[in-house]
């Protein structure tokens, strides 16, 4: 019969061995990455995508101040496959591209393959250089409300009374079983003018485009890529292969070999863990 020490020094062992097999393999292929790195150096460039509608700035903030501030990445490339997502979050991201930008001068530059429209476009607008395929979608620069769904008609059909106690003309605007009227509506709409502005503002400054004519380039419009290059939108066409070659000729100046940095994934041992912190 086995003694309490001997169960004891046995799950010690155990655990050290399962420790030892989740963080061994990072060590060894980070040991083996800097020999090879050293016999033949590459370029490091920080690679992003966003191919999720987008309504938290929080993972893809966290992977550009990690590659903007690491003196190893050279440039970053933002590969978007999104139409959009929350008006304030695609700002924010949009705005933390030009402040580190400032901050740590690097470039940074767009490839998109299908779509890159609305908010994910402000994102990309505020990149040094953007490459999409012809037939991508891009643009609809503009702003929307959602729908407001109005049911009190429909609770009077089965004689169902709602009522809700509120302080404020404007307080029940967007209270499915009330009417809007017209002062909240002018209201909304002054919401989504005022957005749609600082969208259009954003867009025109950086992309070097005339405010005056946004009727021509916003106005919710969309495009492909063939398109958005005629309205300079976007900068070039072509598939990721010329995105890589733009950064190595025109940023890199090197034809070594590009070696794209991810952030690395937590394993299934981490994501076990972390459903208890």
């Amino acid at each position: 019969v086995l003694s309490m020490a001997k169960i004891t020094e046995y799950l010690k062992t155990f655990f050290f061995i399962l420790m030892f097999l989740q963080f061994a393999p990072p060590i060894l292929k980070n040991i083996k990455k800097q020999w090879i790195d050293s016999l033949e150096p590459k370029n490091h460039v920080g690679l992003i995508s966003i191919d999720q509608p987008i309504f938290s700035a929080n993972q893809y903030s966290k992977q550009l101040i990690k590659f903007f501030k690491d003196p190893e990445i050279k440039a970053i490339l933002l590969k978007i496959d999104c139409g959009g997502g929350a008006a304030g979050t695609c700002q924010a991201l949009a705005e933390e591209v030009v402040q580190l930008k400032k901050q740590y001068p690097k470039p940074i530059v767009t490839y998109s393959e299908n779509i890159c429209a609305s908010g994910a476009y402000y994102i990309a607008a505020m990149t040094d250089h953007i490459v999409t395929t012809g037939s991508c979608i891009i643009g609809s620069i503009g702003s929307k409300i959602s729908t407001q769904f109005k049911l009190k008609d429909l609770l009077l059909d089965y004689k169902i009374k709602a009522e809700s106690i509120s302080t404020g003309a404007f307080k029940d605007t967007l209270d499915p079983f009330t009417d809007i009227t017209e002062e909240q509506k002018a209201m909304l709409q002054q919401l989504s003018d005022n957005t749609y502005l600082q969208f259009t503002s954003d867009v025109a400054k950086q992309r070097h485009l005339q405010l005056q004519q946004k009727n021509i380039w916003a106005e919710g419009k969309v495009f492909s890529g063939q398109d958005a290059l005629k309205h300079k939108l976007i900068d070039s066409l072509g598939n990721q292969t010329i995105a890589i070659e733009y950064i190595k000729q025109n940023i890199l100046h090197s034809d070594r070999e590009i070696e794209f940095v991810k952030t690395p994934q937590p394993s299934p041992f981490q994501q076990w863990f972390k459903q208890y912190d």
